[in-house]
């Protein structure tokens, strides 16, 4: 089977080559690392490998992680996709090299190793490369798996080369699941028992946003709202939201008259709709950062401001929860270190929504009522929820891999 391979992906970079090498020699970043002619950037102490989007965003907290132990260490990041690509470049430090992956045939592989020459290579996920991992292992280059999974349709697939995928994972230094079920799906290849630790899932290891007081302050004197009013920042809303969550604040608003909301639309050109809405029932509103505020609802026509004004809230709200949308990131608040509410509506954000309910940072509401209910309870003072602290991080997926890839590190 491997022999097999070899020759396949042979056959398909010299297939390539000519159409590739013309489009390097113009420029195109993609076709440099297909090929593994980037220039030379080694010798780096760390090569991580993330697919796409998703990978690039989860390896980002890794490099944050690994930078805070050692900020001299040098780290090197391959992705497959130009999206993955864009979206590396935009959270990875300056100074950490990036390139897109090599085709996996032996000539690409070997050129690109030797212009990286890594200590340690680091695969993100479940990326499967057999000429990356055969070339690795020539070259005595520890390789580490991070946020691994496996699908059970995935595992269906690779049994059908059980051999060939045991071969190939049975040369991994050390394996950092999500699950117990992923660990399980591995083991069925001959994972050894020794290399596998069950840390969690990566992806809720981002670096908590920085708390200064001054900032909030400043964020929530731009609110025009005072520090002993209860400010409820429902993010992300989508139509049909904006209403009912106004809704219950008139109501709340009632009986405690501190309450104030602010509204950030998922769309800023839905602020017309919402200001058309709210002029409507007669309410009062102004945009954030007017001069002119009142004791009214709160509308932000800007991007870029979400993650500052959940740090100065009291409690957040997510929206796409209350309609039938699928929940927008609900992780965010809790990055800012405030509580999260949010509806039933999260078939996109089960994973969060399971690990906000077992920190307790938050909880969710099934109706427009029981939202209603809790923020009453909240502002009574007869409910609270977990702050995620720096200290959280210790315990975290990205620490317990952090620490290994250090130690790796250190022992060689």
């Amino acid at each position: 089977m491997t022999t097999f391979y070899r020759l396949m992906t042979s056959f398909a970079y010299r297939l390539v080559y000519p159409f590739g090498s013309l489009r390097a020699s113009q420029g195109r970043e993609f076709w440099r690392g297909r090929l593994g002619r980037i220039p030379s950037v080694g010798p780096k102490d760390v090569w991580i490998h993330a697919a796409s989007v998703g990978e690039a965003r989860v390896i980002s907290y890794l490099v944050d992680y690994l930078r805070r132990c050692d900020t001299s260490i040098s780290i090197h990041v391959t992705v497959m996709t130009e999206t993955g690509f864009k979206t590396a470049g935009q959270l990875l430090p300056h100074d950490v090299t990036l390139s897109y992956f090599p085709l996996d045939a032996v000539p690409a592989i070997r050129r690109t190793f030797e212009r990286i020459s890594p200590r340690v290579l680091v695969i993100a996920e479940t990326e499967i490369w057999p000429n990356l991992i055969s070339t690795a292992n020539d070259r005595g280059v520890p390789i580490v798996l991070v946020n691994g999974r496996m699908s059970e349709r995935a595992r269906k697939r690779y049994r059908l080369i059980k051999g060939a995928m045991s071969n190939l994972l049975k040369v991994y230094d050390r394996f950092f699941f999500k699950t117990e079920a992923d660990a399980g799906r591995f083991s069925e290849f001959g994972v050894a028992e020794y290399k596998s630790v069950v840390a969690g899932d990566m992806k809720f290891d981002a670096p908590l946003l920085k708390r200064s007081e001054g900032r909030i302050r400043e964020i929530r004197r731009r609110a025009g709202v005072k520090e002993d009013e209860f400010l409820l920042v429902a993010g992300s809303t989508r139509s049909g939201e904006e209403e009912q969550l106004v809704q219950c604040y008139l109501r709340l608003k009632k009986t405690h008259p501190q309450l104030r909301l602010l509204l950030a639309p998922r769309h800023i050109e839905r602020c017309k709709d919402v200001s058309a809405m709210l002029l409507q029932k007669d309410q009062p509103y102004y945009m954030y950062g007017a001069d002119d505020e009142t004791d009214g609802i709160i509308v932000v026509n800007r991007m870029g401001l979400l993650n500052e004004l959940y740090s100065a809230c009291d409690a957040a709200f997510v929206g796409g929860t209350l309609v039938d949308v699928g929940g927008h990131n609900l992780l965010e608040p809790v990055w800012a270190g405030r509580p999260v509410l949010f509806g039933p509506s999260i078939s996109n954000v089960e994973e969060a929504a399971d690990y906000i309910a077992q920190g307790n940072y938050g909880t969710k509401v099934s109706s427009l009522t029981e939202l209603e209910n809790m923020l009453d309870t909240m502002l009574n003072g007869n409910c609270s929820f977990a702050v995620k602290v720096e200290g959280d991080m210790a315990l975290s997926a990205t620490a317990r891999a952090g620490d290994y890839i250090m130690q790796r590190l250190h022992r060689d």
